[in-house]
């Protein structure tokens, strides 16, 4: 994945929006001070007024002035605190936080590693109507541009007699990727997914319900060498893969598939 230069749902971009709030804030209170300074002088009293009288209007005048400025305050620090309110890292994010650990305990580091020991990833022989390609039947269309970083794992799929692959899934996982974990641990799955759909120039990206597995999935188009295509998305707190499908027109049948292609390719015992 292409790392973008802002994480927009990182904990240090949530602080500076809302550090932007009260310096906007502390601005408009200044503002407001110095523009009601005449006011609070009075400097044209009203009628004869007598040196008591004038004194204790202007005391009257500042505190209200005092009392706008608390107000403006107050509404200033909620606006900031709303403001405030970061994704949480992908690795905090695991559907295993609602799986219970064998023993009772529950929460989402435990959840997880009773997650991932018993589970395995491997390639589904068949998926609906498409076909798990050899490797050799794969060979042809294994280009150097085409093939997954060693992290990843990746598959191809026939699904029409053509004998070219219709489906690729690439499936990466912390259990042998360490780097991944670490991305988890410093990336939200807002900021993983974006990362991605960036890298690869896909448009018109849709977000849509994960399934049973969890996590977020979203689907795009994307062009290639042989014209368009549909690639989608997921990612939770221990996994993150794709799947392009070069013979679906339609996101939302994307979506489908994607769903039951991941559900056939992660296994728990």
């Amino acid at each position: 994945m292409i790392p973008l230069s802002i994480d927009i749902t990182s904990e240090s971009f949530a602080a500076g929006e809302a550090l932007g709030v009260l310096l906007l804030v502390g601005g408009v209170m200044v503002l407001v001070w110095r523009l009601s300074a005449p006011w609070r002088r009075v400097t044209a009293p009203p009628g004869p007024l007598s040196a008591e009288q004038l004194a204790a209007l202007r005391a009257r005048r500042r505190n209200i002035a005092l009392g706008a400025l608390a107000l403006i305050a107050v509404g200033g620090v909620a606006a900031a605190g709303a403001s405030y309110a970061p994704e949480p890292r992908a690795a905090d994010t695991d559907r295993a936080r609602s799986q219970e650990d064998a023993s009772g305990a529950s929460g989402a580091a435990a959840g997880t590693d009773h997650a991932l020991r018993h589970r395995t990833i491997a390639a589904p022989e068949k998926v609906e109507d498409y076909r798990l390609m050899s490797d050799q039947e794969a060979a042809p269309y294994m280009t150097p541009a085409s093939k997954p970083p060693a992290r990843y794992k990746r598959w191809y799929y026939d699904r029409r007699p053509d004998s070219e692959p219709d489906a690729v899934l690439s499936i990466d996982a912390v259990e042998w990727d360490p780097q991944l974990g670490a991305e988890k641990r410093r990336d939200s799955i807002t900021q993983e997914l974006r990362n991605f759909f960036a890298g690869a120039k896909a448009r018109e990206v849709t977000s849509f319900a994960a399934g049973p597995m969890g996590g977020r999935l979203s689907c795009g188009y994307m062009n290639y060498d042989r014209g368009e295509l549909i690639v989608c998305a997921w990612s939770d707190a221990a996994t993150f893969g794709s799947l392009a499908l070069t013979d679906t027109a339609r996101v939302d049948d994307a979506a489908r598939l994607t769903v039951a292609f991941r559900a056939a390719a992660e296994r728990r015992s």
